[in-house]
């Protein structure tokens, strides 16, 4: 499979015939993404290509799997860090902001100072002033709001393992408890 070129191909779809429908072109990345996840390197190559297509609408379901990632290998944070260097220089679209929300409040309250200040210099202090107000409202929540913090976490850690469902994460905890115990 030429991750590239597919790709491409629902770039020009999706600026093309689909009208920017984003329905239509989330349901032909979630297969390809889960065709690249059976290889390794197929997934590295969909991952760096697809995070700068589309205005940046597929960052939040990379985001995701990199976090899972994350949480049990740090040396995953290169490719967050990445990420949200790329989800600032994207449309930002207010959909985009909402799927990233959690998963972002989730990545600062595992990360470490250290890096959550690199963060700040390298990325949130040379972002859009819009952009910017998102990264610290998001890092003064997680500082402020342990217990919603400590659910986030909760909530993504029992679904970091399935492909990426915005609409399970958004459930009450005790619902989503429920949801994963009848599946």
């Amino acid at each position: 499979m030429d991750i590239v070129k597919e790709l491409q191909q629902l770039e020009d779809k999706f600026y093309g015939e689909w009208e920017e429908d984003k329905n239509a072109l989330l349901t032909a990345l979630t297969k390809l993404h889960l065709e690249a996840a059976e290889d390794h390197d197929s997934f590295s190559r969909f991952l760096v290509q697809s995070a700068d297509m589309f205005g940046g609408i597929y960052i939040p379901y990379l985001f995701w799997d990199k976090l899972a990632y994350f949480l049990d290998a740090e040396e995953q944070r290169t490719y967050l860090q990445d990420l949200m260097m790329k989800f600032a220089d994207s449309n930002f679209e207010e959909d985009e902001q909402s799927k990233m929300k959690l998963l972002l409040v989730v990545y600062f309250a595992k990360e470490k100072e250290f890096e959550i200040n690199k963060i700040r210099a390298m990325i949130i202090e040379k972002s859009h002033p819009a952009v910017k107000e998102y990264y610290l409202k998001l890092l003064n929540f997680t500082e402020k709001n342990q217990k919603a913090t400590d659910m986030y976490c909760e909530k993504f850690v029992l679904l970091k393992d399935i492909h990426p469902d915005f609409d399970l994460l958004g459930l009450p905890i005790t619902q989503l408890k429920e949801k994963l115990q009848e599946a």
